[in-house]
């Protein structure tokens, strides 16, 4: 007897449950672009629109895969953009002051 239930239980609208460790795979296989499981953890952690777990087994949070996949292929990438920078400028930090005549 297997221990997977059997794959007609996608079929009739039960959750698709996946973890953060098969994530990049399934990102892969539905061709959109794979990303790191450390990425996909801080995606969870600092974007709002991250879906919320559906469940939680011991310390594995668990989410629907078609949830997730919904929002990978409508989520906006912002390659390269220094988040470090916009924190500093909302504390108001030394990086981004406005630059005087006294400074040139």
């Amino acid at each position: 007897m297997p221990d997977s239930p059997p794959e007609e239980v996608a079929e009739t609208g039960g959750p698709d449950l996946i973890s953060f460790v098969d994530m990049p795979a399934r990102l892969e296989a539905a061709g959109l672009k794979r990303i790191s499981v450390q990425r996909c953890r801080q995606l969870a952690d600092e974007d709002p629109a991250w879906p919320k777990p559906v469940t939680k087994v011991g310390r594995v949070k668990l989410f629907d895969w078609r949830v997730l996949e919904d929002y990978f292929r409508n989520r906006t990438s912002r390659q390269g953009q220094r988040t470090d920078r916009l924190k500093s400028a909302q504390e108001g930090g030394p990086h981004d002051r406005q630059r005087g005549p006294a400074d040139t």
